[in-house]
């Protein structure tokens, strides 16, 4: 049997690839270069709402921010979380030119019709791999977060329910808060 290998693409080759048609970003996933679909408008505006709530419950001690370029892994790995919480020490960190080896502490990530349970998976292994200690699923038309982190079995918060946030302690997310919340 021939089979034909796909040729990986290293860290600095990524760097090189030309932006996409129409500004379309790319991933390194595994050393496969992977194209990231546009948000669809549900999409920003959940993100728009999270990055809000989380940096609100964060008091000052770091931020959330929306499409947050990672790069988990030396070589072979680039990614965008939808939303990440960044503590402080590691938002000042993010002031250069280069992309640190770097994970953050949580991640979200809000389910579209373009996402694969494997790709979940794949980013989500990734990633504690690098150091995140949770990682949020939302799903819109659920309206549930499901939150993983290692060593922990996965649980799913529905509305009326708040979802702890281990990365800021004594800090609560009422899921309800994530689905009815106007931006203001």
């Amino acid at each position: 049997m021939n089979t034909v290998a796909t040729p990986l693409t290293c860290w600095e080759e990524f760097l090189l690839l030309p932006d996409g048609p129409n500004g379309q970003r790319y991933e390194l996933r595994d050393g496969e270069e992977t194209a990231v679909p546009l948000p669809s408008p549900v999409h920003v505006y959940s993100e728009v709402i999270l990055v809000k709530l989380l940096t609100d419950l964060a008091k000052g001690q770091g931020r959330a921010a929306q499409e947050f370029p990672y790069r988990p892994a030396k070589n072979l790995q680039f990614w965008y979380a939808d939303v990440a919480y960044v503590p402080g020490n590691d938002w000042k960190a993010m002031r250069n030119e280069e992309y640190p080896v770097y994970s953050p502490p949580l991640i979200v990530e809000i389910l579209s019709p373009s996402n694969k349970p494997e790709e979940i998976n794949r980013k989500r292994v990734a990633a504690f791999s690098c150091g995140t200690r949770e990682f949020w699923l939302v799903d819109p038309k659920a309206q549930t977060i499901e939150v993983s982190m290692p060593g922990s079995t996965n649980r799913v918060y529905k509305p009326g329910e708040q979802v702890p946030i281990s990365v800021l302690p004594e800090a609560f997310l009422p899921v309800s808060k994530l689905f009815d919340e106007a931006i203001d």
